[in-house]
């Protein structure tokens, strides 16, 4: 049976503005109140972190490190502080080593027991793991003369792949055996990641396990324009038997990333009992409280990402289920679901209507306004889908009447939909799918030298509000090219007698179809209701 990873949680390792403090004790606090155990500082956009890593912290910055080392202890929490010198060391240089002692001692003072040394995203040339392996060891013997029981950390220039190259030859090689390893699977963002990548990178190190830095659900770079909302998934439970840790790197969003981590919390707790979705549901009640209802629909329009296509959104699951059904008469239920979905995405903003200073309603508002205009072009896609069908009503008594599709009616929803179209694709934030994602798809070649795995980079034109305007906008076009035809009405599979102005008679009657060309529409007895009040029967 697979084991709880020993070393779960967070590493604070984006791109971008780093977090606030009170955040930081926000989210120890959460995770670790679902088994998680460490919290690693390693803004890239901090200054100090990587730019200027020389400059020392001023006292009110130290005293907030102390005041995180505090809290995290107090919640069983290891904390831990990355420095990332990588940019300009000379690694050999007496100067440079003091000065990076120098950055480190206040800290080591104020009770950080674990440093991260992140040697990644710098250029590699030959030489260089010997030069870091050197600077590691140094950097060990260092710590261990200011207090007993220091934890050195290494994330190395080549930190994803499952092949061995020489730099990771050189690099342990000379590394001391207590220093940890970062590795973030099969590419920087690895959508999976199984049992047999991580004993092959360890190979690749002299059989060292490595300390997974889980690039899920960060939402840096290019990805910004996204929010990661979905659950933890694609790594095997095996692979916590051949990891010494897991860090996931959260988004930008603290309150927002607390949806993923939870989740994730569950698998590295219980990797074989994780159940996603279940895991997923807790998570948003968790996360959302009162508006845990609203949340889900922005999650469910915001699940895809690296570990999850948008092919598997549940709205592009519906519009598939909609196209499936057009040529028969039973597309209205199809269309009854994925207006629900649409309209639950718009009734979110709502949700946060009077709490407009709550933390995660602000970060997710650009998604929520992004939410609610994409799905306004979606509901004007079926809006107009509907208007090509013919309709029919029943009255209880089982008079009915049907008519067919009205030219300028289907003119005037074509012109809607294509206007709100235009709206939603003019928004920045991604929701329902992206028309154009890119994600850092880094991976080790044949021969391990680096490159970009393309159909993992780049995804385009998978948003389900796209894919469904083209289909309301294709069906309107073939309908509107076609004659003219006459109205036919089926009761309970039998024709029935239709007059002119599209009366008919269906006392008792359990299915009615209304016919038009190639197209139908089902009304199941006098109760039933088409998924839009329609003009036509008013």
């Amino acid at each position: 049976m697979p084991r709880p990873v020993p070393l779960r949680g967070v590493i604070e390792g984006f791109y971008g503005p780093p977090w606030s403090s009170s955040d930081r004790l926000a989210v120890i606090e959460f995770v670790a109140e679902r088994g998680m155990n460490a919290y690693v500082y390693a803004p890239k956009s901090d200054p100090k972190h990587r730019e200027r890593w020389r400059e020392a912290y001023d006292a009110a910055e130290i005293d907030d490190f102390r005041t995180l080392a505090e809290h995290a202890e107090r919640h069983g929490t290891r904390f831990g502080f990355a420095l990332s010198p990588g940019v300009d060391i000379d690694y050999r240089s007496d100067r440079d080593r003091d000065a990076l002692l120098a950055k480190l001692a206040p800290l080591l003072d104020a009770g950080v027991q674990w440093v991260v040394l992140a040697l990644d995203d710098i250029p590699n040339r030959p030489g260089l793991a010997v030069e870091q392996a050197e600077l590691t060891a140094w950097l060990l013997d260092a710590l261990r003369a200011r207090r007993p029981d220091p934890r050195l950390t290494l994330v190395p220039t080549e930190y994803i792949g499952t092949r061995p190259t020489s730099y990771l030859e050189d690099l342990a090689a000379g590394l001391p055996s207590e220093v940890d390893v970062m590795w973030t699977g099969p590419t920087v963002c690895s959508p999976v990641i199984r049992a047999t990548d991580a004993r092959a990178w360890a190979s690749a190190l002299a059989d060292r396990r490595p300390l997974l830095w889980d690039n899920y659900p960060v939402n840096d770079g290019a990805m910004e324009r996204s929010l990661h909302l979905g659950p933890y998934r694609g790594r095997e439970p095996e692979l916590t038997d051949e990891v010494d840790g897991v860090l996931c790197n959260p988004m930008l969003q603290p309150h927002a990333s607390q949806v993923a981590l939870a989740t994730a919390a569950d698998f590295l707790c219980a990797p074989e009992k994780y159940d996603p979705a279940a895991s997923w549901s807790r998570a948003i009640a968790a996360v959302g409280k009162s508006r845990a209802s609203a949340l889900q629909s922005l999650a469910a329009a915001c699940a895809d990402g690296p570990l999850l296509p948008p092919e598997h959104l549940e709205a592009n699951m519906l519009v598939t289920a909609l196209v499936d059904a057009a040529d028969g008469p039973a597309w209205p239920p199809a269309m009854r679901a994925i207006r629900d979905h649409f309209a639950a995405a718009q009734d979110a903003r709502r949700a946060w209507a009077d709490a407009r200073d709550d933390p995660l309603g602000v970060e997710l508002e650009p998604w929520l306004g992004a939410a609610v205009v994409e799905a306004e072009a979606g509901l004007a896609a079926l809006r107009l889908v509907q208007q090509t069908y013919p309709v029919a009503h029943i009255a209880p008594e089982g008079n009915g009447k049907a008519l067919g599709p009205d030219a300028e009616a289907a003119m005037i929803h074509a012109f809607a939909a294509v206007f709100s179209w235009s709206a939603a694709r003019r928004r920045k934030q991604v929701a329902f799918g992206p028309r154009f994602a890119f994600y850092p798809a880094v991976i080790q070649l044949d021969d391990g030298r680096p490159g970009l795995d393309i159909d993992l980079a780049v995804v385009e034109d998978q948003s389900a509000i796209d894919r469904l305007c083209r289909f309301a906008l294709a069906r309107y076009q073939a309908w509107a090219q076609r004659s003219p035809d006459a109205l036919r009405v089926r009761v309970d599979g039998a024709p029935a007698a239709v007059g002119a102005d599209g009366a008919f008679s269906a006392p008792g009657a359990e299915v009615v179809v209304v016919e038009v060309g190639p197209d139908a529409t089902e009304v199941s007895g006098a109760e039933a209701t088409l998924p839009f009040p329609d003009a036509r029967l008013a």
